[in-house]
């Protein structure tokens, strides 16, 4: 100790930063015994005259951890979300920035490695089918709303560096605060859900589940797995995803009968709500405490999958969703539209079965066995073609090509437009879009001559909107856009300059 002290006072006085004072030796006996140390009642940040370096205070292990700066990441994550109008019970949340989400409460998250973002998808069982649809009394629609809420107060609580057991801990304690709450306010409620949670900082992605939502993590080579046991009673019917269908019929017919059990009273072992199965002496009894794990991104993790778990099953699982991640070519909403087409083509109607899912893709991961990354060059303006479909929720619902008003869905809407996504997929000369752009888009675009039909000419961003920017000026010479929202509607886009 003597030593250290020594080699301290012989290295030059560092200057103590603006706003920080002494701190008394009666009022640091947490505080490690080494330089003076200050403090800022303002950041309510240590520093220390020794290493010069800041520090903060962490309750959990109840020890002083040095300031952490964030990094940003080259990670480039585009997402999507394809909710079918039938699923009354499903809710989704979509939070692009959590920093800026966190300003808006008046968190500060500037220590969290960038991007940083938060996806959620809940599946909502036991509620009357009318009540689902307006939200009320639904437990997947309060666990929608409150999560995050209760999360980034975790995440802004202390400014150190997160380790990866930190990131489960903190979400393990959401998801079962969160539960109590629900309990608490809504003590009469029958209903539950199903959740699955992902929230990306940096490099790392933290995956949360609770109950039977898939959550598949596809690779670029083709993989595709569940990342979490489904936590629900395999019944009679359920496949098994990691059994190997059995070649050999003889031994199929060969193994003993089992006598098939009565259906237990609740399919899931752990959910959000159901009170009736959390009561003391309940039978069975319900847990509200999820699996956590953390990712490491490398290059070769193409994206992640939430999916509810009767879509999940009725389109042939991980494999399905291998194959809609390789045909929608890094387009998300396409391709949570897909899988949610998928599902209705093989059951024939969606009554009100939870078909939803969230689709993730990674894009310009870092890792040794990424390529070199080429700094994109920032386009004052772009050219573009477009087809334009309206919606019933538009500013504007009038066709002014066919001098109509538009009655169809957002999802109608978004049907026919991934339709025509998978018919100009290969089409390098374009003619299947300008075909379609003449027969079906509403905009007065369309009426332009051979190649220039739905020319939009030289767009500058702010022209049409964030979203319509952030897809637009990403896009490369003659590729198509996923689909884009704007006030006139929904676009698919193409570059041609």
């Amino acid at each position: 100790k003597q030593k250290e002290e020594e080699a301290a006072s012989r290295l030059p006085a560092k200057k103590i930063p603006e706003g920080f004072q002494p701190i008394a030796k009666a009022t640091a006996v947490q505080l490690p015994a080494f330089g003076q140390w200050y403090y800022s009642e303002k950041s309510q940040v240590f520093w220390n005259s020794a290493d010069g370096k800041m520090y903060v205070w962490d309750p959990a292990s109840r020890s002083h951890k040095e300031l952490y700066e964030a990094k940003n990441s080259e990670l480039r994550v585009a997402v999507g979300a394809c909710m079918h109008e039938n699923a009354t019970q499903v809710r989704h949340v979509i939070v692009t920035d959590v920093a800026k989400a966190g300003q808006a409460l008046r968190m500060s998250l500037d220590h969290l490695d960038r991007p940083l973002s938060l996806y959620a998808l809940y599946e909502g069982h036991g509620v009357d089918p009318g009540a689902a649809a307006s939200g009320v009394g639904s437990c997947a629609d309060f666990c929608s709303k409150q999560l995050h809420q209760k999360l980034l107060p975790k995440l802004a609580a202390f400014r150190g560096y997160w380790e990866d057991a930190q990131l489960q801990a903190a979400m393990r304690e959401t998801f079962e605060e969160l539960d109590a709450e629900f309990a608490e306010k809504h003590p009469k409620a029958q209903d539950g859900c199903c959740s699955a949670v992902v929230l990306i900082t940096g490099q790392r992605l933290v995956m949360a589940s609770l109950g039977d939502v898939a959550t598949v993590l596809c690779l670029r080579n083709g993989e595709a797995s569940e990342q979490m046991p489904a936590h629900a009673v395999r019944l009679p019917g359920d496949e098994d995803e990691d059994e190997d269908d059995d070649s050999d019929g003889a031994a199929t017919s060969s193994r003993p009968s089992v006598e098939v059990s009565p259906p237990p009273p609740i399919r899931w072992t752990r959910s959000f709500g159901d009170l009736a199965f959390k009561r003391p002496g309940s039978m069975p009894r319900l847990l509200s405490k999820p699996d956590v794990c953390v990712l490491n991104l490398q290059h070769c993790h193409r994206g992640v999958a939430l999916v509810c778990r009767a879509l999940y099953n009725a389109i042939g699982r991980s494999m399905a969703v291998s194959t809609v991640f390789k045909r929608s070519a890094g387009r998300p909403r396409m391709a949570a539209g897909t899988l949610v087409d998928a599902a209705i083509q093989w059951l024939g109607q969606a009554g009100d079965l939870g078909l939803g899912s969230i689709v993730i893709f990674l894009d310009q991961v870092d890792g040794p066995d990424a390529p070199p990354l080429k700094k994109a060059r920032l386009q004052s303006q772009v050219r573009l073609r477009h087809i334009l479909l309206k919606h019933r929720e538009c500013k504007s619902t009038i066709d002014k090509v066919r001098n109509k008003q538009v009655k169809r869905t957002r999802g109608e809407a978004e049907r026919i437009l991934r339709a025509i996504l998978e018919e100009c997929e290969g089409d390098p000369e374009a003619r299947a879009f300008s075909a379609r752009c003449r027969e079906l888009s509403e905009c007065q675009t369309c009426l332009k001559a051979g190649d220039l039909s739905g020319d939009l000419g030289w767009v500058k961003p702010g022209k049409y909107g964030q979203a319509f920017d952030l897809s637009a000026f990403q896009l490369k010479v003659r590729q198509l856009s996923d689909l884009v929202d704007s006030d006139l509607g929904i676009h698919i886009l193409i570059r041609t300059a």
